[in-house]
């Protein structure tokens, strides 16, 4: 069966770090090295990194803006594709400059007659390989933004032909790239997005099987306020990015335990065929091992080469009407829990529970929460409190 195939076990990872400027929020969270003031790039830098709390150690880091708010967590993934990936938001204190990193997207499926994967409900349900281009266009009408135009992806003939390099008679891949600029308005001022999405797919002839397909989209957003937008800003957060590696090699490690132990106990019911199956066991091994350098070297590419062509971009006229567009829920909000609210005295916006409807902040910072309307604590001696405005 495919859930006993090595190939499709890939980095599965349960680790949930969410990081904000001044204190972890959730899960095994790594605090942040460096300090949380400054005014942006200017201010300074401080590391920011993922824990995997299964092997206690440092997954990810990358280095931002100091005073930048930071949440993020590595996915599983699904039985799909079952490989680390982060999902991030990282945006300066006002909210109009930052990056996120999507959720990734998995969908497979098999040519095999002996075994088709059963319907899951982490996976999407193509039969295909899906353009980056048509999942570019899901994703920003799942966000209802405006388009504005299509963006160049210069890097993805290279990738392609460093993809192709690990091509074989029982192994395939493909990548494909796509972006584009999209516009919205936060608080009534104009903002300027670049949405990235890359496609990756995998197929493995497997024995007594047949071929099997992995896809997964992963998909990048960056914003700055019109005019403002910095693509050597982007370039540098994405460039820093780093796999730890010594969490890498310990991964693998558990992940060959794994799949031996699985190995043995089909081994078990099937020794009758002797020969014949440990030579099955070490060929997809192999392959497994192959496509997982493969997933870790398209990830650091991609990381590495995002937001390009923004320089030539920048350079056309803009368009001169906008329409009102709000962006959707953000999806990293929704998976952290986090609501947006904004101080009505000061039009400073924080971050807090989504679980309570209501959030009361006096003039020493502390904070109410609570889903009664009319829990109002004025008047009970503590201070002056406002009642914080809930945003998008």
């Amino acid at each position: 069966m495919a859930s006993k195939n090595p190939k499709t076990i890939g980095l599965a990872i349960v680790t949930v770090a969410l990081l904000t400027v001044n204190s972890a929020c959730g899960g095994n969270a790594t605090p942040a090295s460096g300090s949380a003031a400054g005014a942006g790039p200017s201010g300074g830098t401080r590391i920011v990194s993922l824990t995997d709390p299964n092997l206690n150690m440092r997954a990810y880091s990358l280095s931002i803006p100091a005073d930048w708010i930071f949440l993020g967590m590595v996915e599983q993934g699904t039985p799909c594709a079952v490989g680390a990936f982060p999902i991030m938001r990282l945006m300066s204190p006002d909210g109009l400059t930052g990056m996120k990193l999507l959720p990734r997207l998995d969908w497979a499926w098999s040519d095999g007659r002996n075994y088709q994967p059963k319907p899951n409900s982490a996976c999407l349900p193509y039969k295909r390989e899906m353009p980056a281009s048509e999942v570019l266009k899901y994703m920003i009408g799942l966000v209802q933004v405006q388009y504005v135009r299509e963006e160049p992806t210069p890097q993805l003939a290279d990738i392609r032909r460093n993809a192709a390099t690990r091509n074989s008679a029982t192994f395939s891949n493909t990548v494909d790239m796509a972006a584009a600029r999209v516009r919205y308005h936060i608080h009534k001022i104009d903002i300027d997005e670049v949405v990235n999405v890359l496609v990756t797919c995998t197929a493995n002839d497997v024995m007594m099987v047949g071929w099997q397909h992995n896809c997964s989209a992963y998909t990048t957003r960056t914003w700055a306020p019109q005019g403002q937008y910095s693509d050597a800003l982007f370039k540098t957060i994405s460039k820093s990015m780093v796999i730890d590696q010594q969490w890498t090699a310990r991964w693998n490690a558990v992940m060959a335990q794994r799949i031996q132990a699985m190995a043995e106990q089909s081994g078990q019911a099937v020794r009758a065929m002797g020969d014949q199956m440990a030579q099955q066991r070490n060929a997809q091994q192999a392959q497994w091992q192959q496509a997982q350098d493969l997933r870790n070297r398209q990830h650091e590419e991609f990381m590495a080469t995002l937001q390009r062509g923004t320089d030539m971009s920048m350079q056309r006229a803009a368009q001169s009407a906008n329409t009102r567009a709000q962006a959707a829920d953000d999806w990293c909000d929704f998976a952290l829990d986090q609501q947006k609210r904004m101080d009505p005295n000061t039009g400073v916006i924080t971050k807090d529970s989504s679980a309570y409807t209501y959030t009361w902040v006096n003039q020493s910072g502390q904070r109410i929460q609570t889903n009664d309307v009319n829990a109002n604590p004025n008047g009970n001696g503590t201070g002056i409190w406002t009642l914080q405005q809930n945003v998008r």
